[in-house]
């Protein structure tokens, strides 16, 4: 019994591990304008990057089908704007996202995003 018990352990860290994808790594380029404003610290919104952000770095793994949905669900803006986990693990504490990384002008934008109150 103790030894199923292991091998069903080790197939579960196997799984979480590898439940996250490589196209977490892909950068997300700043959502195309649709006039002459491009996506600044200034005007940074939800709407125009950082729901992209989340979707694409976050949704593999804690999206409805994810493996790591029990821990935190992403479901759009409201998941992200009433937890502050969230900012904490990816801006303070750079846990998230497994697997994957934010560039520089990412973090930039998404901490700009935090910083001005988190607009939708």
């Amino acid at each position: 019994m103790k030894k199923q018990n292991s091998i069903f352990l080790l197939a579960a860290i196997t799984a979480l591990l590898f439940a996250c994808s490589k196209r977490q790594a892909e950068e997300l380029k700043p959502a195309a304008p649709t006039g002459p404003t491009a996506v600044t610290t200034a005007n940074v919104t939800y709407t125009n990057f950082a729901g992209a952000l989340f979707q694409t770095k976050c949704n593999n793994c804690h999206g409805p089908n994810g493996a790591l949905k029990s821990i935190w669900l992403f479901n759009g803006f409201a998941s992200v704007k009433n937890d502050t986990r969230v900012a904490n693990a990816v801006l303070v504490t750079k846990t998230m996202p497994k697997g994957g990384s934010l560039t520089a002008s990412e973090r930039e934008l998404l901490q700009a995003w935090v910083d001005k109150g988190m607009p939708e």
